[in-house]
């Protein structure tokens, strides 16, 4: 089931634009772009517009959108009380040279919902907010080290390009995996700093960590690993964390750059775990760029500039906290009551359901993970315990679906990982099961 020839030129000929935008892009930029996450074979469309939870790509191709910029847009494109929100506050200015209010206003939001939030900070992006949190936790501690697991994303600084997207082949053995850089290109010394565990082993994963434990500054962990397969942790292994952590004063960060949209506090309240600190993205800025990171004050008030001496740990950023991305932010996170993350749910466990049922019927081992509103494909009958039984599966017929649920009007990760956002309902997840049908059984059609 891994010959993507028909999906392929079904996909060729319906993107002759996009294609052509592409050889000129490369011409000026690596590649045809400036983010690798979203390059697919042999190139990827280019969106014209999109509303909704439509995006329309050059050819004028009209897709339904259940990844919505990488979980980004959990009340889909161009929502009015966001337009609205940022078109009244660029009447009155785009960035300033001082604070302004509305930054108050998001953090308090944030800080009313997030269990680990006593104080926040803002920055642009989610890789600064895990960069902020690992420099606090040395600042903290006093040591340098930190521990992650295996296949967990927290961006792309040096620290945590390590053991990503590896291969396991060269990685060591699965209960000890070996520090794998994710990049070329890393500062000298950086995998020493590193302790790599696997997900969801909770004994094993706990050895490694004791046997280390004089070393560590922080141990750094997205509660569901996101864009790598949307799997989440067990209680039993977060639980470990958290113990072990607080038992050695160690700084337990939360990543939840993804998994925040999964309830209004996050994964930290689903699992009733609280960790020191938490980084956020994504969903907070309204579609503009943002990341936070936040925690206990004790820990935040080491970027006070009002205490003596100044700050212990510096903090800038030109565009940290601009007034329009707040008021995105804000309205955002306005919508999102808890009976919208209620609806939320359910459309996606509704649509987990339809995707199942069509494996089932078609015969197809298929496993749809996720949490709230974030979902996975995987098409495998074995367990999924972590990032090496998701890089185990077929990556060709993963390939092959991706094409051709593109070529049915339906876009996705290419690694088959989605978001459902508050634009999309029973009716689209009817659409969405009907493409995925038609994509697998022309897969089970043997090609001439």
């Amino acid at each position: 089931m891994t010959d993507i020839s028909n999906e392929l030129e079904r996909y060729l000929q319906s993107t002759v634009k996009s294609k052509a935008l592409w050889e000129e892009a490369k011409q000026y930029l690596p590649g045809g772009d400036s983010r690798n996450s979203i390059f697919w074979a042999p190139y990827p469309i280019f969106v014209d517009h999109a509303a909704g939870c439509h995006v329309v790509d050059s050819d004028g191709v009209d897709r339904l959108d259940f990844i919505g910029t990488m979980t980004t847009l959990v009340l889909g494109h161009s929502p009015k009380p966001v337009v609205d929100a940022v078109n009244d506050q660029m009447t009155k200015g785009v960035v300033y040279n001082a604070p302004n209010a509305h930054q108050v206003h998001l953090a308090k939001l944030l800080c009313e919902r997030i269990p680990s939030f006593e104080l926040v900070r803002f920055t642009n992006s989610g890789t600064e907010a895990t960069l902020n949190t690992i420099r606090a936790a040395r600042a903290v501690t006093g040591k340098s080290k930190i521990a992650k697991v295996e296949g967990g994303y927290h961006g792309s600084h040096d620290q945590v390009s390590v053991s990503v997207r590896v291969n396991p082949a060269k990685a060591g053995e699965r209960s000890h995996p070996d520090a794998m850089p994710a990049t070329e290109g890393l500062g000298e010394g950086t995998l020493d700093q590193v302790v790599v565990i696997p997900f969801n082993e909770t004994a094993i994963a706990q050895d490694t960590l004791e046997a280390h434990k004089d070393e560590l500054a922080a141990v750094i962990i997205e509660p569901m690993l996101g864009s790598v397969g949307m799997l989440p942790a067990t209680y039993e292994f977060l639980a470990m964390l958290r113990e072990f952590t607080t038992a050695n004063k160690i700084i337990l960060i939360f990543d939840e750059v993804i998994s925040y949209r999964a309830s209004s506090g996050g994964t930290q309240e689903l699992y009733g775990i609280t960790p020191d600190m938490t980084s956020l993205g994504k969903i907070i800025g309204g579609g503009f760029s943002i990341g936070a990171f936040g925690g206990s004050k004790d820990i935040m008030d080491l970027y006070d500039p009002t205490a003596p001496g100044g700050p212990r740990v510096a903090h800038a950023g030109t565009f940290n906290a601009n007034p329009v991305t707040m008021v995105a932010g804000a309205a955002t996170l306005e919508q999102l009551t808890p009976q919208v993350y209620r609806k939320l749910a359910e459309m996606t466990e509704y649509l987990r359901a339809g995707i199942k049922q069509v494996g089932a019927d078609l015969e197809i081992p298929v496993k749809v993970t996720g949490l709230g509103s974030l979902f996975g494909i995987h098409f495998t009958g074995e367990e999924l315990v972590g990032y090496r039984d998701i890089a185990a599966e077929d990556s060709a017929f993963r390939h092959q679906v991706f094409l051709g649920l593109l070529n049915e009007g339906i876009l996705m990760a290419s690694n088959l990982v989605g978001a459902v956002s508050t634009e999309i309902g029973e009716a689209e997840i009817d659409t969405f099961a009907a493409a995925l049908r038609r994509v697998l059984e022309r897969a089970l059609t043997p090609s001439d």
